[in-house]
């Protein structure tokens, strides 16, 4: 499982770096054509929204990867190893719960929002909103394999 979850943060950075370059791109883009050209792009703006949403879903499945969510450990270092994998278990279940949430709920949003447009670019809202239950679901896979490792290791892992 570890060489399957490492290729997956592996490729998902890789894709969040494109995802970012995009943003970039169109970003200048839409300062260069209105500042510099005097005629605004109507597309560059929105692209830059939508890759946004999804750097941000995406991002928040690698983060946790990484173990770079904002984390209060101070009191529970305190406690023994046993009740650190307690704590560990209860904080599994409630991310697990939020996650799953996310996979149900965003897997309707998609499915309602198939047939609406975006209002420049013309595509598909679902697709956009596609990301929610994508990175729940990535989500899962990272806090499933993150939790194994911190059960073997009382919680130590980097």
């Amino acid at each position: 499982m570890d060489k399957f979850v490492g290729y997956m943060n592996f490729t998902m950075k890789h894709f969040l770096n494109i995802i970012m370059a995009v943003l970039s791109c169109a970003v200048f883009a839409q300062v260069l054509f209105r500042f510099v050209f005097k005629l605004p792009l109507a597309w560059s703006e929105e692209l830059a929204v939508y890759c946004l949403v999804w750097i941000t879903f995406l991002g928040a499945a690698y983060a946790l990867s990484l173990k770079a969510h904002i984390g209060v450990d101070f009191f529970v270092e305190r406690f023994p190893t046993s009740m650190k994998k307690f704590f560990l278990i209860l904080a599994a279940i409630a991310s697990f719960s939020f996650y799953i949430i996310l996979i149900v709920q965003g897997f309707d949003l998609v499915q309602q929002s198939l047939k609406q447009l975006s209002p420049v670019m013309r595509i598909p809202m679902g697709w956009i909103y596609s990301v929610i239950p994508i990175s729940g679901f990535f989500l899962i896979i990272n806090l499933i394999h993150l939790l194994a490792k911190d059960l073997k290791t009382g919680g130590k892992t980097a």
